[in-house]
């Protein structure tokens, strides 16, 4: 049975927001299960939806990677202190997590990254600050005003680090309003409900063309960074298992069963990335206060 479109649309979107997973077994290794956990901060509730998806994801992962079904379990978070606390108790984890997530975890974690996403050839990240167009025309006019958006739930150090270069601090400049549904946030936006809305790169895509936002400007673009999309704690266990998982994740997207629908939302697949090529954001990031 193909896989129901709209499901595998939220699996996408999860993928971009992040996913959390135990070493995968192999010969030499005991039989202990794989386990997946799901990270999607500000996401929806965790419930039989959640467990859906991620036992949908899973077979797709048994059957890439050969690892029986069986010996796969679970787990999905929309909160990050229980996603930590998980990560705390299984120390050989890898992680499929924003840019913001690692840099913003990297040495509490000891996270290296793995691969990118790559959404309609573009494996770039961006975000953009969105008003109702003709209402604001640069940062300053938005002091004290509301801001929404599902990127809200990120570390605020990269939020003013990453997106903003460090000219504001958003807990002190907006009053902020976390939603994870940008596209009624852009709704509200026009109608004034909220004056400024951040984006990211997919959201931006996705919502561009749609007739609500003809009513809007961006009137601020981070710089881009690379769409970071997996990444692992830098353990032994990790780094022998490592090139078997990255080749499972990079050929999800070339797979008969989940191509069409791939092409259909313009995810392109992942491809892996090395330390280096995130030499500049890391800098940038750890030289911040």
């Amino acid at each position: 049975m193909k896989m129901n479109k709209k499901r595998f649309t939220i699996i996408i979107t999860l993928l971009l927001a992040g996913f959390v997973f135990q070493p995968f077994y192999s010969p030499g290794y005991s039989a202990q299960k794989t386990s997946f956990a799901l990270i999607f901060l500000g996401g929806p509730d965790t419930g039989a939806e959640g467990e859906t998806i991620i036992t949908q994801f899973m077979s797709s992962l048994a059957k890439l990677s050969g690892i029986p079904a069986g010996s796969l379990q679970g787990k999905y978070f929309n909160n990050i202190s229980e996603a930590k606390t998980y990560i705390a108790q299984n120390k050989d984890v890898y992680i499929m997590a924003s840019i913001g997530f690692f840099l913003s975890n990297r040495h509490s974690m000891n996270l290296a990254p793995l691969a990118v996403v790559k959404l309609r050839g573009n494996d770039k990240e961006q975000f953009y600050l969105a008003v109702k167009k003709g209402a604001y025309s640069n940062l300053k006019q938005l002091k004290g005003k509301t801001l929404s958006g599902n990127v809200l739930y990120e570390d605020p150090r990269f939020i003013n680090t990453m997106i903003f270069d460090n000219v504001l601090s958003i807990g002190g400049f907006f009053v902020l309003k976390p939603t994870n549904r940008p596209l009624s946030a852009i709704r509200r936006l026009t109608t004034g409900q909220y004056d400024a809305v951040l984006l990211n790169h997919m959201q931006y895509y996705s919502l561009k063309n749609i007739a609500t936002f003809q009513q809007v400007d961006i009137i601020h673009q981070s710089p881009k960074m690379p769409a970071l999309g997996m990444m692992m704690t830098n353990t032994p266990q990790n780094r022998s298992t490592k090139d078997r998982i990255i080749q499972a994740v990079t050929t999800m997207c070339n797979q008969a069963d989940t191509k069409d629908v791939c092409k259909n939302f313009g995810i392109d697949g992942f491809e892996p990335i090395s330390n280096q090529v995130l030499e500049n954001e890391i800098n940038k990031f750890d030289s911040s206060k």
